[in-house]
């Protein structure tokens, strides 16, 4: 073709030569000759080596004929062709016109946002095979940003890269070694990823790794800004999980009470102090022990009892005891603990009664009270959280004081100096009086459910049995023995047996001649004065009780018990001498019994067998009083108490007054029909037998100030009333 080209250009040049040398020599002929360029031939196009990706850039394209003339008159050739360019290259316009060359030339706008090589391709209509082809490199335009690109979930403490990618406006990667000389590199979010090696990043091609490392568990992005461009970059949403379980810590009260429960807060931690969120699916449970001298219930835990890390436990130790809980893994040794747990005891439960071995009647001795919870924990706050204690007997006398305070217990003991008045074997029992009730109302018969008194007996004599013998020792007024001997006979032969053995506990009963005489009762009466001075709110007296062994040992020899229980016997000679001095009584009248408190009984029954019949009922042998500063206790002491025996409450109005009536049966009144108290509590407390001859026992009990709360309680073989004010 270029061969073709230059020959016709030569032989245009000697053509022109030729035709100037005939003119020359012929000037008579002289004339203009106007030489056309020849048809189309080809394009030439002029386009620049390089363009940015996302800018324009021109394409000239000429037209020449064979001569390589410029067809400056393309535009009458009538053709029309066809722009193609490769890859993303927008060609305006895509199709030229013989109309779109002036002059012979026309340009073309081409733009590529890709940055690669685009070939730019000259058909004709309807040809198949390019006029012309070029080809032009688009290049990646300046910085815009950065692509990160990096994991969705690291664990805490593991290192993670994150690839880095300039990029320009068009997503093009920017090739330019000095983009990672000044850069800022930042995180944001809930984790704290930082970088290894410092700010420094080296792009190669456009690329560069980073490495970082987050100690803390949560979401975090990474955010990288060049700042000369200001061109700037951030990651996707990087979460960091905790690692592996590295302790448990356990959040635990300061106090806790036996046998209640209380919380156990335990939480699973990394080596980085990150909550483990996940235990219940990665974890394997763990095992809870004490430091204790018992187990912690649950001693156990499954993975699945952690929720979002953390385990809410309801523990429960019974042992009152300071304690640590330690909380171990149940696949590795990790493990935690808690601070120092004091576990204080429950509420008072039972007593242990401490005695010693032996004590001689009507003398002081000591005896300890513990109080315990239910687990056996001394309660060493006692008292604070306790209550009056009542001391009984499972002998025939009361026991004095028969009542303990609870600022007399200290950590939980009282040592308390008590007396009894008669020489018998016996055990003392201790009861927590229990809770007021609000108001007037029917308590049922609590019975004493744990007997857990320490079985320590007082020095054995004869064991009397509990029969007319006990009521004759617990009632209160002399007089009112005045109608036993006759009711007493039949029994004398049941207890001569046991003469015999009060003659070996005791040498000192040296009296048989002087028990004979029948009237030593009646000389009794002589002394009620010494049991009227001594307050009715106290319990009988050792003196007291010294005084009616004696007469009862002249009226009945068949009572050797009553001699052993004198700390001081008469001798023989003495007592012949004071019963000659002591005058006969009369006997007294059945009305001026019901009159006085220390008036005898009504009624004396001469029927043995109606007596011995009554000696089967459960008796009222005692009423006494004892008064605290907000409360009062009314004791009423009862013997031969049967398996039927019950009794009920109510309230009643008589003469305008009120009064608690308690209702005793199967039972006898073998007391006063009458008491009077000082007491801002208790007026008058009647005792009389039912009228219908059912066996019953009615008992009123005045109660001052009207509306006064009661509350009523079986011990054994006492009822306490205990009242105060609502």
């Amino acid at each position: 073709m270029k061969i073709h080209g230059r020959f016709v250009r030569l032989f245009m040049v000697l053509f022109l030569f030729l035709f100037l040398l005939s003119a020359l020599y012929q000037p008579a002929q002289a004339g203009t000759v106007v030489v056309k360029p020849g048809q189309f031939d080809h394009f030439t196009v002029q386009l620049p080596d390089k363009a940015l990706a996302g800018e324009n850039f021109i394409v000239k394209v000429q037209a020449y004929d064979l001569n390589n003339n410029l067809i400056t008159n393309f535009i009458d050739s009538g053709k029309e062709f066809r722009i193609d360019a490769g890859g993303s290259a927008v060609v305006q316009p895509m199709t030229l016109s013989a109309a779109s060359f002036s002059g012979g030339s026309a340009n073309i706008s081409i733009n590529s946002r890709k940055a690669e090589k685009v070939v730019i391709s000259i058909r004709e209509a309807g040809g198949t095979v390019p006029v012309i082809s070029r080809e032009v490199l688009v290049t990646p335009n300046k910085l815009e940003h950065f692509i990160l690109q990096a994991p969705t979930t690291v664990r805490a403490g593991t290192r993670f890269d994150i690839r880095i990618i300039a990029k320009d406006l068009f997503d093009n990667t920017v090739d330019d070694v000095e983009i990672g000389r000044n850069l800022k590199v930042t995180a944001s979010g809930t984790a704290s990823p930082g970088m290894i090696g410092g700010s420094g990043i080296d792009f190669k091609n456009g690329t560069a790794v980073a490495t970082f490392i987050s100690e803390k568990a949560g979401n975090s992005f990474i955010e990288l800004q060049e700042l000369t461009s200001g061109s700037r970059g951030r990651s996707n949403e990087v979460a960091v999980t905790p690692s592996v379980l590295s302790l448990f810590k356990v959040q635990a009260p300061k106090t806790a009470t036996a046998g209640e429960p209380f919380d156990l807060i335990i939480s699973a931690y990394d080596a980085f102090d990150n909550l483990i969120n996940t235990y219940a699916s990665s974890g394997a449970g763990a095992s809870l022990t004490t430091t204790g001298s018992t187990k912690i219930e649950p001693s156990s835990l499954a993975p699945t009892d952690f929720k979002q890390g953390q385990a809410v436990v309801r523990a429960v130790y019974e042992k009152a005891e300071d304690i640590t809980v330690l909380v171990k893994d149940a696949n590795s040794d990790r493990f935690g603990k808690t601070g120092d747990i004091q576990i204080v005891n429950a509420a008072p439960d039972h007593f242990v009664v401490v005695t010693p071995d032996s004590a001689v009647s009507g003398q002081r001795f000591k005896i300890k009270v513990e109080a315990y919870d239910r687990f056996n924990n001394v309660v060493r706050n006692y008292n604070l959280a306790g209550n009056e204690v009542v001391l009984s007997t499972s002998g025939t006398s009361y026991i004095t004081p028969s009542v303990i305070l609870p600022t007399e217990f200290i950590s939980g003991i009282a040592v308390v100096d008590v007396l009894y008045d008669r020489a018998e074997s016996f055990t003392i029992s201790a009861k927590m009086i229990g809770e007021k009730r609000p108001g007037k109302m029917t308590i049922t018969e609590k019975e004493q459910k744990r007997e857990t008194v320490s079985q320590r007996t007082v020095t054995p004599v004869v064991e009397k049995p509990r029969s007319t013998e006990k009521t004759m020792a617990e009632t209160t007024p002399a007089r009112a023995e005045e109608k036993r001997p006759e009711a007493r006979k039949p029994e004398v032969k049941k207890s001569e047996p046991k003469k015999t053995e009060a003659k070996k506990a005791e040498p000192r009963k040296e009296v048989p001649a002087k028990t004979e005489e029948k009237k030593p009762e009646e000389k009794v009466v002589q002394k009620p004065a010494e049991q009227k001075k001594e307050k009715p709110l106290q319990q009988p007296e050792v003196k007291q009780a010294e005084k009616k062994p004696v007469e009862q040992k002249q009226e009945k020899p068949k009572q050797p018990e009553k001699i052993v229980e004198e700390v001081k016997p008469l001798k023989p000679v003495e007592v012949a001498k004071k019963e000659e001095k002591k005058p006969e009584p009369k006997k007294p009248e059945p009305k001026k019994i019901e009159a006085k408190k220390t008036e005898p009984k009504p009624e004396i029954r001469p029927d043995v067998k109606a007596e011995a019949k009554a000696d089967q009922l459960t008796a009222v042998s005692k009423i006494a009083a004892i008064e605290a500063k907000n409360k009062a206790m009314l004791v009423i002491n009862l013997s031969d108490v049967q398996s039927q025996f019950e009794y009920r409450d109510a309230v009643e109005t008589r003469s305008g007054k009120e009064w608690l009536k308690l209702a005793l049966k199967p039972a006898v009144r073998k007391t006063e029909k009458a008491f009077k108290f000082k007491s801002s509590f208790v007026g008058d407390v009647l005792v009389e037998e039912d009228r219908t001859g059912q066996n019953a026992v009615n008992i009123y009990i005045e109660l001052l100030p009207a509306g006064v709360t009661f509350d009523i309680e079986r011990i054994r073989n006492t009822l306490i009333v205990t009242l105060s004010r609502p």
